[in-house]
């Protein structure tokens, strides 16, 4: 890890496949620990009419591999709020985790799990 200051990262997790689920990780980088802190948002079955949605907290950690083309890896645990989509109300607590190996410009390969729900995703910077 370099001595860098604090830094911001926001990464988009998608599975390329209808009716999937997906995230946006959004972390606090501290280079010098490598300890990330931030929040989750995504869905549950994305695509069908109304899928249920999730809200995490996530802390980990990021460790340097000093390889070329996966020079990041990382995994974060939480506990993510699932909300029941319209016309049913409420929402109950399910464990969150999410994990990445990414190159220099964050992009690679992750998953993420809320409760029994786990999806194999690809890993961009979001906009």
């Amino acid at each position: 890890m370099s001595t860098e200051s604090l830094y911001l990262v926001k990464l988009q997790y998608k599975t390329g496949l209808v009716g999937s689920g997906s995230m946006v990780l959004q972390l606090a980088v501290d280079p010098v620990t490598g300890s990330l802190n931030g929040r989750a948002n995504g869905a549950i079955q994305e695509g069908t009419q109304h899928s249920p949605t999730f809200t995490s907290s996530a802390s980990g950690h990021m460790h340097a591999t000093g390889l070329n083309g996966v020079t990041k890896v990382a995994a974060v645990t939480g506990q993510a709020v699932v909300s029941f989509p319209p016309p049913a109300i409420g929402s109950y607590l399910a464990p969150f985790t999410a994990s990445f190996a990414v190159d220099n410009e964050w992009n690679g390969k992750g998953s993420f799990s809320v409760g029994d729900n786990t999806y194999q995703c690809q890993v961009s910077l979001a906009d």
